[in-house]
């Protein structure tokens, strides 16, 4: 009997024995699967947080890194068992870090979307602003153009320029001269008798009086032929010519002024043209009796050829002798 028991004693503490080195040797197996099993489950889900975009870089660099919150053997390398406890815990952090990386990944792609949109917005307001300024630039030639136009086309002309026929026809003077070197054009209207009427404001412009020396008398000239004019009555005023043997002064040979500025066709006929009289750059003396030919060779002490030869001639007139019209002088440009 007691040898019996002896036997179950000995089987039971065998088994006792067995149990107490086997169920370590499992439970450290198990836990060491699960801690695996856990760390291929935190890799799974990095890798989905980073398949898209820029992500893939920092995917390749999260699987090269090890889970920091894995405890490793530092002499043989080998992960060591943890708690259950200790197991969920690490679950929940990898299941936030991958939540992290995507929100990551999701904000990358956002960020580039609205980079995206500004330099589109970008290029579009800087197309816009040039459409702008091209607008406002041609706007701005097609005013220039406009006012160089209403310029050319003003209703009264300036000095060396002409304008259009039907510019004129719409002025209360419809017709313009032809153009007088520096002495210029005007606008005018025809009146009975040959006369003509100038525009106003050119003749404010252009027309000034003066006094004749010698004769004291004021006439009318234009502005750039006044010099000229007084140059000529200083000659006749302070010169002298010897007719038949005797010294006479020029002054005396001028029995009559008949006029400078008188706006009028030539000889008073509307059929011609204007007369150099309308830009106020002639003059007629002794009108009387020299609306001829003077015959220089015949009339040798003809008081009109002497004024010319003695006076307007080095003042710079003209002598309208050789159109039979030997009372008129004048300036040609």
């Amino acid at each position: 009997m007691n040898k019996k028991f002896s036997w179950i004693f000995i089987i039971v503490a065998l088994t006792l024995l067995t149990a107490f080195l086997i169920i370590p040797e499992y439970r450290s197996a198990r836990s060491t699967v699960g801690t695996i099993q856990i760390h291929k489950e935190g890799n799974q889900l990095h890798r989905e947080g980073m398949t898209s975009g820029d992500g893939a870089q920092e995917e390749k660099k999260l699987i090269a890194e090890k889970p920091k919150d894995v405890p490793v053997d530092s002499v043989n390398d080998k992960k060591v068992d943890l708690p259950v406890d200790k197991k969920e815990a690490m679950a929940n952090k990898t299941s936030n870090d991958s939540n992290k990386k995507e929100d990551m990944v999701q904000k990358i792609s956002n960020d580039r979307i609205e980079v995206s949109r500004a330099g589109n917005s970008a290029a579009g307001n800087e197309q816009s602003s040039r459409m702008v300024e091209g607008a406002q630039t041609s706007t701005g030639k097609s005013q220039n153009s406009q006012l160089s136009q209403v310029a050319d086309n003003s209703e009264y002309p300036q000095a060396g320029k002409s304008t259009s026929q039907n510019s004129a026809d719409n002025s209360p003077f419809p017709h313009i001269s032809k153009v007088q070197g520096s002495f210029g054009q005007f606008r005018y209207k025809d009146l009975s008798g040959g006369r003509i009427e100038i525009d106003p404001r050119w003749m404010a412009e252009n027309i000034v009086t003066i006094t004749l020396p010698g004769l004291d008398r004021e006439v009318q000239v234009h502005k750039e032929a006044r010099d000229n004019f007084i140059r000529a009555f200083n000659y006749i005023k302070n010169g002298s010519a010897w007719i038949n043997g005797k010294e006479v002064p020029l002054l005396s040979l001028v029995k009559t002024m008949d006029g400078t500025f008188v706006p009028r066709h030539v000889n008073w006929d509307s059929a011609k043209g204007l007369s150099r009289h309308s830009w106020g750059t002639a003059i007629d003396i002794n009108a009387a009796n020299h609306f001829r030919r003077v015959d220089p060779e015949q009339e040798a002490n003809d008081p009109n050829l002497i004024l010319w030869e003695k006076a307007f001639k080095p003042a710079g007139f003209s002598w309208g002798n050789s159109y039979s019209d030997s009372m008129h002088y004048e300036l040609l440009e």
